[in-house]
């Protein structure tokens, strides 16, 4: 991963934040943030999944149906995902499980 998690979310935050203020509904600001990182030349599957996991953060907070982002992480998320994703985040892993509760994938 690029950033470290917290800063990711942060940034993730920002953005959805920004999109939210220009108008932007739920099913506009999924794409339009996963597009401020899917085009990185190091973005991977770890900050893939923990992006949509703080789209679902935010979604949750502002009352907006994150259905879809759910499904989609549904789709990402497999043992050898996990794994991948445990040895990307390292220390990190404990908020990532955290978030997924949070969001009732775990």
């Amino acid at each position: 991963m690029i950033f470290e998690y917290e800063e990711l979310k942060e940034c993730v935050q920002e953005d959805f934040d920004r999109f939210y203020g220009m108008g932007f509904n739920e099913k506009q600001i999924f794409p339009a943030v996963l597009n401020e990182y899917e085009h990185g030349v190091d973005y991977d599957q770890a900050e893939n999944v923990c992006v949509h996991i703080f789209l679902v953060l935010n979604y949750m907070d502002k009352n907006m149906d994150y259905s879809e982002i759910i499904e989609k992480i549904k789709s990402l998320i497999s043992d050898e995902a996990k794994r991948d994703i445990e040895d990307s985040l390292g220390n990190d892993y404990v908020k990532f499980v955290n978030d997924l509760r949070i969001i009732n994938m775990v």
